[in-house]
């Protein structure tokens, strides 16, 4: 107990250190625990809507896992303990399991088919063949709907089994409710049976998830009868011989995670022959797992996703660590002369090392008590992100804590307690002696840049830099997609070190820049600038590990938010620009095309060559529905013929073919600035003029040789062709990827790059051919889609094609890879800010109470309050804001260098529009006002410090 006083009372000298050592350590440990918390609650949510997408899709409930069993064997030995093990299993297994979250259990059995006559001949015609069996749907008494008749007796009433029938099997028997039959056949070993049809049922809701193995449409010729009698008198008894068995079990998919995803996955494969076991011989097996096909992949995404986070937060590890060591050095610096004495007077360095563990472990054991929580809240705000720093109300998401999040807090305790100790147990060797020869040695340049660190850091990093290049050269050239290396944490540590080492490299050059400033105005400066100058110069070494921190938290957040934003604008730019508008859609289009099952005429004689195709004839629906449609900003009819043909010359060549109103096309379409050497819409003018004009690509213009002015004969397949003439070249055209599909070669073996021509719609309906267009709609801000496609079931517009990129881009930020890189990016930055402000407010708070003697004899030599804040405000400018500006720089640069290889999570070949860097200044922005937010709290707190020191105590400490 006495010890633990003592270290409390240590922690209470130095508490402002000690509570930024607590915070360091709960952000790591908030920051590793939400990584498994983040996989599982973004993987769940992805695993639901593809359930939920699959169920839209099929029909098919997800969360349905069916199994039936048909025997093969009469013997009722074999058949009752086939069942017990099916009932065993399926009870434990499935409906009992907590990974499954069963709402519904439902059990079939049924005997094989039996003869039957009628018990009074009158009523009934006895000459009809009657064929039927008996079965039992626990529960089905709730799902279905009697339209004749009643329930049936849960009893055996006078002798007679009461049953629910089809009315089709009531046709098909010929049978009539409420009559009597005997069950009348060799397989049958109880010849008394009778039975009594008392209700015609129909389901209740053939969407209901209970009829999704299967419904009453193929039970023409059964008899239900309620489930305990069945089990009771059929089952126990066996008085005919059992023909099949199953059940279905409807599981509430919403809480399907991913343990459930591999056990349904491995149900699926061995349900069948662990059910059975030994008995596989005298069943065969019927299993339907409707949910699976969207749970394969899921494994393969966990461990890739891991892997993304683990890279993602790379840097941030890096920057908490450092800022650990630096914390920790505080701490050491200030009680260095306490561990010196100690040492002194024969202290080994095991027991100090030991003294500030027990210190240490006591801020990791409360951080490791709040910090997984923390990481839940962590989780949220990462769950929360549409896009970079743009939060959304994402309710879905299921964060909860589970015991893989507890094992990764418990590694980020022990690892941050063990870096804590480093900064310790280098300084427990020194002794007084030690301590006064270090002192007389501060002028010298530290082992950093005696070694040149920082050349070697930038030299690395530049070296990874050409690395990656190469390999994404090769992944180019190969075709191959590059998804696997954009999840490499090299991607991720190298730009960080290239930070840091650029970082050293300023700081190391940063004096001479200074000492510049103070020789062109050395007569000029009054005497506190003089002097706060010189003290940065000569004694610049104090400020290394503050502005060192600065420039890697503000360059890092620089950097994140450039990765972030250049990822997330680039990945939307490819889906608006591959579709062209805010909506395409098709109409139907009814034509005279002959069906496919219409037969071919023979040929009366041989035929030298293939007939030409038969020319269909379309008749257009009318475009003014689409076009009056509510929330329409613009319509635009757009023809595309992908197999489109051109001449030019000798040359010819399959080309994709544009039919589009200038006018309207250009107000619909999307097009990036910047992709085209003139404004998208001046190209469309240029043709404007001239219906015979059309826009020719630079792959077709080099493919043909062609220059403005050529004339082109045009068309496809069976249509004789027209002759148009080139008015403009363009690289790029909304929809038109110019860059070689994988496989396609030309005649000399190069890659053939797709060919693209545009002109004017009316002139390819008049001259070549009437064929069905897309229509390019673009809404008026605030449009409701759903709002529109209800309006367009009034109308009765029917579709052929509906593709609707404002959903596409909605859905893509549903990625669980996008979703990482905006969620981590976002906190990274936030984290940024937050640990950039500690530092520096720990800094600047230790640094004025240790020179408070030296301010007061400043006060005491005549300088006033005013020129003594003064001083510190330059002090701050010269090394704050320095280690800003360079961090910024830093993270611009480093940005500029190494956020062009994250074209590795596309597929370099494919980007269309070309990846392009993107930087905003709302960052720079923010973290101008963060700064400025820091360097007024310190003038604040200074401010409150000198005011409170009188010239009597600065003499008092003189004497001292």
């Amino acid at each position: 107990m006495s010890v633990l006083i003592m270290l409390l009372r240590k922690m209470a000298r130095n508490y402002w250190l000690v509570i930024c050592l607590f915070s360091g350590m709960l952000l790591c440990i908030a920051l590793t625990s939400s990584m498994p918390i983040y996989k599982n609650a973004v993987l769940h949510h992805m695993l639901v809507q593809d359930l939920e997408r699959s169920y839209e899709q099929t029909g098919d409930h997800p969360g349905m896992i069916a199994a039936q069993f048909t025997m093969q064997t009469d013997n009722a030995k074999v058949q009752a303990s086939v069942m017990n093990r099916f009932d065993a299993y399926w009870s434990t297994h499935i409906a009992g399991s907590p990974l499954l979250h069963v709402t519904e259990d439902q059990r079939m059995v049924e005997t094989v088919r039996f003869g039957l006559t009628p018990a009074d001949p009158t009523r009934v015609d006895p000459k009809v063949k009657r064929s039927a069996k008996l079965a039992m749907r626990s529960g089905i008494e709730e799902h279905v709907r009697i339209i004749d008749g009643r329930l049936p007796l849960k009893t055996k009433a006078n002798g007679v089994y009461e049953v629910m029938v089809t009315d089709s099997a009531l046709g098909q028997l010929g049978m009539l409710l409420g009559q009597e039959y005997d069950i009348k056949d060799p397989k049958v070993k109880n010849q008394e049976i009778r039975i009594k049809p008392v209700a015609v049922i129909v389901e209740k809701d053939l969407n209901d998830p209970f009829w999704g193995m299967q419904n009453l449409k193929n039970d023409q010729n059964t008899f239900f009868l309620p489930d305990q009698l069945f089990e009771q008198d059929f089952v126990a008894k066996h008085p005919i011989i059992i023909g099949k068995l199953g059940g279905v079990a409807i599981g509430d998919y919403s809480q399907f995670d991913l343990n459930t995803a591999a056990y349904v996955l491995q149900l699926k494969t061995n349900l069948a022959p662990d059910m059975m076991g030994a008995y596989n011989y005298s069943v065969s097996s019927s299993i339907s797992v409707p949910g699976s096909e969207a749970m394969t992949a899921y494994s393969d995404r966990e461990k890739t996703l891991r892997t993304l986070l683990w890279s993602l937060n790379v840097p941030l590890f890096i920057l908490i660590t450092f800022y650990f060591y630096m914390v920790t050095s505080m701490l050491v610096e200030r009680q260095q002369s306490e561990i010196s004495v100690l040492r002194s007077r024969g202290a080994s360095r095991f027991h100090l090392v030991l003294m500030y563990a027990a210190e240490f472990g006591l801020l990791a054991i409360a951080a490791f008590a709040i910090g997984p929580w923390l990481g839940v809240t962590f989780t949220r705000i990462l769950g929360s992100t549409s896009t970079f720093l743009n939060f959304v109300d994402r309710g879905t998401m299921k964060v909860q804590m589970d015991a893989e999040s507890w094992k990764y807090a418990a590694g980020a305790v022990v690892a941050a307690w063990v870096l804590n100790l480093i900064p310790v147990f280098i300084a427990t060797k020194n002794s007084i002696v030690d301590q006064k020869r270090a002192k007389a040695r501060e002028g010298k340049r530290p082992i950093w840049q005696l070694f040149g660190v920082d050349i070697v850091l930038i030299a690395v990093a530049l070296y990874g830099h050409y690395m990656f290049r190469q390999r994404m050269s090769d992944l180019v050239k190969l075709g191959l997609d590059g998804k696997s290396l954009s999840a490499d944490p090299l991607l991720y540590t190298i730009p960080t070190l290239f930070i840091l080492g650029f970082g050293l490299l300023m700081i190391r050059l940063y004096p001479l820049f200074v000492a510049l400033f103070y020789r062109m105005g050395r007569k000029l400066w009054a005497p506190q600038y003089y002097t706060t100058l010189l003290l940065v110069i000569r004694r610049n070494r104090i400020y290394h590990g503050l502005m060192l921190f600065l420039i890697l938290t503000v360059g890092t957040g620089i950097y994140n938010a450039n990765i972030a934003r250049t990822l997330n604008v680039n990945m939307e730019d490819q889906i608006w620009y591959a579709a062209g508008s805010d909506i395409v859609l098709r109409q139907h289009w009814e034509n005279d095309a002959p069906s496919a099952s219409s037969p071919t005429p023979q040929a009366t004689q041989p035929v030298q060559s293939a007939p030409p195709p038969d020319i269909v004839h379309y008749l257009e629906p009318p475009f003014e529905l689409i076009e009056s449609l509510p929330g329409i900003d613009t319509a635009a009819k757009v023809f595309t013929k992908e197999e489109g043909e051109a001449w030019l010359g000798t040359k010819s060549g399959k080309v994709k073919l544009v039919g589009i109103d200038t006018d309207a096309f250009g107000n619909a379409a999307w097009m990036k600035d910047g992709l085209t050497p003139y404004p998208f819409y001046e190209y469309l003018n240029v043709i404007a003029s001239d219906t015979h004009a059309v826009l020719l690509s630079q792959t077709a213009a080099d493919y043909y040789g062609a220059k403005v002015g050529d004339t082109l004969d045009v068309g496809w397949e069976g249509i004789r062709p027209t002759r148009l003439v080139v008015y403009g070249i363009v690289p790029y055209f909304p929809a038109f990827n110019p860059n070689p599909v994988a496989g396609s070669k030309e005649g000399d073996g190069k890659p053939q790059n797709p060919m693209l021509i545009v002109g004017h719609l009316d002139t390819i309906q008049n001259e070549l051919g009437m064929e069905p267009y897309d229509v390019w709609l673009k809404l008026k801000p605030g449009t409701n889609r759903q709002t529109l496609l209800d309006e367009m079931d009034k109308r009765q517009i029917k579709l052929e094609k509906f593709d609707d990129t404002i959903g596409q881009i909605a859905e893509s930020r549903m990625d669980p890879f996008r979703m990482a890189i905006n969620g981590v990016m976002t906190l990274g930055f936030i984290i940024s800010l937050a640990i950039s402000f500690l530092g520096f407010m720990l800094f600047w708070l230790l640094s004025l109470q240790g020179r408070m003697l030296q301010f007061g004899i400043y006060r005491a030599m005549g300088i006033s309050f005013k020129q003594l804040l003064g001083m510190m405000t330059l002090e701050q400018l010269l090394t704050t804001g320095a280690g800003f500006f360079i961090g910024i720089a830093t993270g611009f640069a480093a940005g500029q260098i190494y956020v062009p290889l994250f074209q590795l999570s596309f597929d370099p070949g494919r980007i269309v529009p070309p990846f392009q860097v993107i930087s905003d200044h709302k960052d720079v922005f923010r973290l101008g006002i963060s700064t400025c937010f820091m360097l007024a709290a310190a003038l604040v707190i200074l401010t409150w410090l000198l005011k409170r020191m009188n010239i009597h105590q600065a003499v008092k400490l003189g004497e001292d």
